[in-house]
């Protein structure tokens, strides 16, 4: 009897069997890995606009604040004062997450969801006495899943922005 080249059926059911056992395994992992990738990406666009309003506030001296909604969809609102004239008035720039990526989950109280930098780079709030001094935004994601990640956006008084992500992902 001749055996022909090439690979059997049962063979390459096997193979296609064992392919999609593996998928099933990876899926979850690839899932949670895109969630992380979003909550991430959420919190470094609140750095990014707490950043570039604390340099808009250095650059004219004077004081630039940015209105936090909630959410979700989580929404940043930086509200410059007016430039002289005769250049044209400054529309508020509006940034919103996307509302599966994260919702904010803890503001600090005594801000009342707004944070602003004053003409020299630093807030020009209150310093809050609670530890760790500085005004912390949680935000949590991503929505709608069993079990959400933190990840906490700090505001300190000397003007630094810093992302804190968990050391343990769930």
């Amino acid at each position: 009897m001749h055996r022909s080249e090439g690979f059997t059926l049962v063979e390459l059911l096997v193979v296609l069997a064992l392919i999609a056992l593996a998928a099933l395994v990876g899926l979850p992992w690839l899932i949670k890995i895109g969630q992380r990738s979003q909550l991430k990406s959420a919190a470094s666009e609140v750095q990014t606009t707490l950043m570039a309003a604390r340099i808009k506030a250095v650059k004219r001296n004077q004081a630039v604040n940015i209105f936090v909604t909630p959410g979700p969809p989580v929404v940043l609102e930086t509200v410059e004062p007016p430039v002289p004239t005769p250049n044209p008035t400054l529309v508020p720039a509006q940034i919103g997450l996307p509302s599966k990526s994260a919702f904010l989950y803890a503001t600090p109280s005594i801000a009342g969801g707004i944070v602003s930098f004053g003409g020299d780079g630093r807030l020009a709030m209150p310093t809050p006495n609670p530890t760790p001094g500085c005004y912390e935004y949680v935000l949590r994601g991503p929505v709608g899943v069993p079990t959400p990640n933190e990840i906490h956006v700090q505001a300190w008084p000397n003007g630094r922005v810093v992302v804190v992500t968990p050391k343990d992902w769930y």
